[in-house]
C-alpha cells in the first residue's frame, strides 16, 4: 500500500525527476561550485525535531502530533511524518551554506518542491545538491536538489536565485497597509483571501531552525547583536494560516487528511531582512483552485492555494502557490 501511494505521490510533480544517492556517511565531501567543496549533511528527524518545528510555527496538523497521527483516516505512515516546511529549511539552509557569496547576489528566491513521499519519524535523509546553473542571460542562478530517504526520493526541485520577481501570483484588491486594521482571522472583505495575522519571534524561529537541524547560530547571536530571520521562517507560517481558514470552514482534518503536493515560493530578500522581532506578518490565503492544466485523475483532486505574506510596514515579504492533494486520492487503486 505504502509502494503504491508514492508511485501515485509522484504523478502530480511538475518537474522531471532529480537523480540522488544515498550518502551512507554522516558528512560527505562533494563538488558544488568551482574551488568549492561543502560537506553535504545527513539528518534523522526526530519526534523532538518535529515537536519543536510544528510549536514554533503553531503548525497543528494532526501528521504532525505524536497524539493524533493514529485517528488520521487511512493514515499510512506509522507516526508522526516531518513538516514540509522543515524540510524546506533544511534544504534551503544548507544550499545557501554551499555558496554563501551566490545569494547574496540576488534579491529574490524561489523554492519549487515537489514531495514525492513522505519523511517519517526517525527517519534518515540524505541532501544532494547539483551544481550551478546560470541562466544565459544572467537573471538567475539555480540548483536542483533532491532528498532521500531509505525508501526512495522523497523530495526534488530547485533553489533559484533572481534579481527580477519570478512569481506569477495574481495580487488580490487590497492595499497591504489596511490588512492590519483587519480582525485576523478573518476573511478580507470584497475579496477571496483569508487573513492571519503572525508575529516574528527570535525565540520561535531559532526553535524552528532546531526543529530543521539547522545551526540558529547562523542567523542569530546576541552578543554580536546579529538578528537575521531566515526567509522560510515567515513562509513556514502559511501552514498555521491554511489550518486556521479550514477550522474557520469546519473542515475536517482527520477524516478527511491532505498533503502537500508541491510548494511554489518565491521570497524578497530586502524584505526579510527588514523584519524585526515583533513585526507583524499578515498572510493572506486564497479560495481553492483547481490546477491548471488538469491532466489525470489524481490533478483533478489537487487544490491550489496561493498564498502572500506582507510585513506590518506593508512590504510584500513572500508570494507562494501551495499544492494539496486528498490522502485518499493518493491511496486509491489507479485508474
Amino acid at each position: 500500500m505504502a509502494s503504491r501511494m508514492a508511485k501515485r505521490w509522484r504523478l502530480w510533480s511538475a518537474l522531471p525527476a532529480v537523480k540522488a544517492t544515498i550518502i551512507e556517511q554522516r558528512d560527505v565531501e562533494m563538488p558544488l561550485i568551482a574551488a568549492e567543496m561543502q560537506a553535504l549533511p545527513v539528518m534523522r528527524f526526530t519526534a523532538l525535531h518535529i515537536d519543536v518545528a510544528r510549536f514554533a510555527t503553531d503548525d497543528f496538523n494532526p501528521f504532525h502530533d505524536q497524539h493524533k497521527w493514529q485517528r488520521i483516516a487511512g493514515n499510512p505512515f506509522g507516526g508522526p511524518i516531518a513538516l514540509g516546511f522543515q524540510l524546506l529549511a533544511f534544504i534551503a539552509h544548507t544550499v545557501s551554506r554551499a555558496a554563501p557569496s551566490v545569494g547574496g547576489e540576488f534579491r529574490y528566491t524561489n523554492y519549487r518542491i515537489n514531495f514525492a513521499d513522505a519523511v517519517r519519524l526517525n527517519e534518515e535523509v540524505a541532501l544532494t545538491v547539483k551544481p550551478l546553473q546560470a541562466s544565459s542571460d544572467g537573471r538567475h542562478v539555480s540548483r536542483r536538489i533532491a532528498l532521500r530517504g531509505a525508501r526512495g526520493l522523497a523530495v526534488t526541485g530547485h533553489v533559484r536565485f533572481a534579481h527580477a520577481v519570478e512569481s506569477k501570483l495574481t495580487l488580490p484588491p487590497v492595499q497591504p497597509l489596511s490588512l492590519n486594521r483587519i480582525r485576523d482571522r478573518t476573511d478580507v472583505p470584497g475579496t477571496e483571501y483569508f487573513l492571519k495575522r503572525k508575529f516574528m519571534t527570535t525565540a520561535n524561529a531559532k526553535n524552528f531552525l532546531v526543529g530543521a537541524g539547522v545551526d540558529p547560530a547562523a542567523y542569530f547571536d546576541e552578543l554580536e547583536d546579529r538578528a537575521s530571520f531566515p526567509d522560510i521562517f515567515p513562509v513556514s507560517l502559511i501552514s498555521c494560516a491554511l489550518l486556521e481558514r479550514g477550522m474557520k470552514r469546519n473542515y475536517d482534518f482527520i477524516a478527511r487528511p491532505m498533503v502537500y503536493a508541491y510548494l511554489d515560493i518565491t521570497t524578497d530578500r530586502a524584505a526579510v531582512e527588514r523584519l524585526k522581532s515583533n513585526d507583524a506578518v499578515n498572510i493572506l490565503v486564497s479560495a481553492a483552485r483547481p490546477p491548471l492544466p488538469v491532466a489525470t485523475t489524481l490533478r483533478r483532486r489537487l487544490q491550489v492555494h496561493q498564498c502572500l505574506g506582507f510585513s506590518g510596514h506593508g512590504e510584500r515579504v513572500f508570494a507562494a502557490e501551495i499544492g494539496l492533494v486528498p490522502l485518499a486520492a493518493l491511496m486509491a487503486p489507479a485508474e
